[in-house]
């Protein structure tokens, strides 16, 4: 072990701290600063030990990444082998299927030049049969994945040539592959994630609710929160609101958020897609509150009034708290037709719309 590795305070390397600005920004599309980013190089030197001078970006690349919202990068260091055998349940068949692959990828242009030549990985499946350990093995990185057309004149190939069960497997290592491009701490081109990059600091001092990935959140604060949940009691009051809007919205729900003041206790009302807004009364109304303490019962009764007021079906209190015993026996007692939304809640929200494009953004 390289005992002067071991010791080095690497939150205080100015050089790694800004190649993991330039990381993040392009694999996350965020702007984080230079004191979050120490934060998490501190973080990560209490949960991994740096023997080389070869895994200071690695390790800490990949952690970065994880904390900052892209789910995935710490499991896509391992090998990639055990990770397709578990999806096709057998060892065997995915190193047919991983060395198949690779004699393709490692064509002559198609890879930088550091990666191995043509026909490694073709003794694989003789080192499967013989009972090897085969955990560590990896498919060199491409630059940008692999290209979906690409991918299916592979499976293509791989069906015609032997069949659906190897053509099934060439299909979860290239799925393999695009999740270990996508997360890599090793950018060998320019193309970014993103278009354009976020500030993190916005998701708490911003009341914008406009957003480049999404209607009224972005998903990089989805991601983000997902990963960082304790922080959500700390976001801006205003990104909060826009954060429930955002589910209703992806959910297929007609949404209109409010002005954020002024707004006489309704934060977003929510109609079925098929009802016409201007005459049709709300399906929801929504009271957002981003606060520690309990809801009580006054704010549910100023709720169901207000339910009651404008026609509407159902009242939601979506709160990062819960009601305290009062507010819930109220409801009960008076069978007001509001329900609640509390801190466990709205972090399933965060997962739910983290999964639909894990970890990465899908068009809405």
């Amino acid at each position: 072990m390289c005992s002067k590795c071991a010791a080095q305070d690497w939150s205080a390397d100015r050089s790694l701290l800004e190649w993991l600005a330039e990381l993040v920004g392009i694999r996350i599309g965020l702007a984080v600063t230079e004191v979050e980013l120490a934060r998490i190089v501190r973080e990560a030197m209490l949960n991994f030990t740096i023997s080389d001078y070869k895994q200071v970006n690695d390790v800490f690349g990949r952690y970065a990444l994880e904390r900052l919202g892209l789910r995935g990068a710490i499991a896509a260091r391992d090998g990639v082998i055990p990770r397709v055998c578990a999806k096709v349940g057998d060892e065997e068949l995915a190193a047919r299927a991983i060395a198949f692959m690779m004699e393709r990828v490692l064509r002559p242009g198609v890879v930088s030049k550091e990666c191995a030549m043509p026909g490694e990985g073709s003794d694989l499946v003789v080192q499967a049969r013989e009972g090897r350990y085969l955990a560590g093995v990896h498919i060199p990185q491409l630059e940008y994945g692999i290209r979906d057309v690409d991918g299916r004149e592979c499976v293509a190939e791989a069906l015609r040539l032997y069949g659906q069960e190897v053509a099934d497997a060439v299909a979860s290592v290239i799925d393999e592959m695009q999740f270990r491009a996508a997360r890599s701490p090793i950018v060998l081109g320019v193309r970014r994630s993103w278009d354009g990059v976020l500030d993190l600091s916005e998701l708490f001092s911003s009341e914008s609710v406009m957003a480049s990935y999404g209607r009224f959140f972005d998903q990089r604060f989805v991601n983000y929160l997902a990963s960082n949940y304790d922080a959500v009691g700390s976001i801006h009051w205003r990104k909060f609101e826009g954060l429930v809007a955002e589910y209703f919205h992806r959910a297929g729900f007609q949404v209109e958020i409010g002005p954020g003041r002024n707004d006489n206790g309704v934060d977003i009302r929510v109609w079925e897609k098929s009802l016409a807004t201007d005459v049709s009364p709300p399906t929801l109304l929504i009271q957002c509150k981003r606060v520690r303490r309990e809801i009580d019962k006054v704010v549910v009764k100023a709720l169901a009034a207000d339910v009651e007021w404008e026609g509407a079906q159902q009242g939601l209190l979506v709160a990062t708290a819960d009601w305290s015993p009062g507010a819930r026996e109220v409801v009960r007692t008076r069978s007001y037709r509001v329900a609640e939304v509390n801190r466990s809640a709205v972090w399933q929200w965060l997962e739910d719309m983290r999964a639909t494009g894990n970890g990465l953004w899908y068009p809405a």
